[in-house]
């Protein structure tokens, strides 16, 4: 358990670092439809762009200097919600200031960073939560339980396609391997129900861009499940799927074929074998089809694709005092993984 600054019942008062896309499109439109969370004040190197989020959301404070806030207001929380070249500086700054922390992902450039943040994190009793929001997902989390009634699992594989440059993440100082794959990379780490991997391999190219933009990798969890990682940044569009198999039962996750998607379909064999539609016909096996808008009781983007659920569980942990699911402790071993894949090219 790691302490909070509030009580179990009383308002949590949320500071913003970093008024861009990401805060404005997903966590504040889920902080500010909390009844319990106050958003007292947000902080941004450029002035006009801070300025204008605090005017959007009706926030009371507008700040570019990180310190100048923390010394005026009074807060119980910082999310952290900047590029990650500055993540590892802002997080640390405020977990100085004795603040739990929610960061986005990935948690610093370096594992280097992520393990000094957790350090902190550990010694001033302070969680610090990563938001890798596919965790939170509603259809993910119901296809994790339908799984867990198979004998175990064997295989996991995720793909992240996009059509767009691969020099973009981080104005080019981190690969989108680092910056953007990662997401799936820590999802199939969440669905194996592993911490680390024992061995990995991994084929990249540039293809027309100065850096790399395609990868495709295999991993050998530490609980012997394999995991199979695919990912183009100059494919036909968004494309963000993932498999998951086990004995007797396999889960087919759509997040995403062109626009945002939140389905699955949970597959379970039983009865005689048939290896052989043509042969021997149909299998009994049976389809059960889950609809993650339906899941997340909203068609809204930030809800049925689980910033809210994150950004909820945040506030949850801290009101009771757990640690959260994503703290950091966990979330390095995503980025470790990411770097361990990196260094095992072929």
């Amino acid at each position: 358990m790691m302490a909070g600054n509030t009580a179990s019942t009383g308002t949590v008062r949320v500071a913003l670092v970093g008024a861009g896309g990401i805060c404005n499109s997903v966590h504040l439109p889920s902080l500010r439809s909390m009844p319990d969370v106050e958003v007292v004040a947000v902080c941004d190197l450029i002035p006009e762009r801070a300025a204008a989020t605090a005017q959007k959301w009706s926030i009371p404070k507008s700040y570019t200097l990180m310190r100048e806030m923390f010394a005026a207001e009074k807060i119980d929380a910082v999310f952290c919600l900047v590029e990650p070249g500055s993540m590892f500086y802002v997080a640390m700054l405020a977990l100085q200031h004795g603040y739990p922390v929610f960061c986005e992902k990935p948690p610093g450039i370096t594992s280097c960073q992520a393990d000094a943040l957790a350090r902190r994190s550990d010694s001033l009793g302070k969680p610090v939560m990563v938001g890798f929001n596919r965790r939170f997902i509603p259809v993910v989390r119901e296809a994790k339980k339908h799984l867990a009634a198979a004998k175990s699992i064997t295989q996991v594989e995720g793909c992240f396609y996009k059509y767009g440059s691969g020099d973009r993440f981080d104005l080019g100082g981190l690969t989108a391997f680092a910056s953007d794959t990662i997401h799936a990379v820590d999802l199939l780490r969440y669905l194996s129900g592993a911490k680390t991997a024992r061995k990995t391999a991994l084929l990249a190219q540039a293809l027309d861009c100065p850096m790399e933009n395609q990868w495709n990798g295999i991993m050998e969890f530490d609980n012997g499940v394999h995991g199979i990682i695919k990912a183009n940044y100059l494919s036909g569009g968004r494309v963000h799927q993932f498999q998951v198999h086990g004995i007797g039962m396999a889960a087919f996750i759509d997040l995403g074929f062109g626009e945002g998607r939140a389905q699955a379909d949970i597959l379970t064999h039983s009865g005689a074998v048939s290896y052989s539609l043509a042969s021997s016909g149909q299998a009994s096996e049976t389809v059960t089809h889950l609809d993650g808008k339906q899941l997340a009781g909203s068609s809204e983007f930030y809800k049925y694709y689980g910033y809210y659920f994150e950004d909820r569980h945040f506030i949850d942990c801290l009101k009771s005092g757990q640690t959260p699911e994503c703290c950091i402790q966990d979330a390095r071993e995503s980025l470790r993984l990411v770097e361990q894949l990196l260094a095992s090219r072929l």
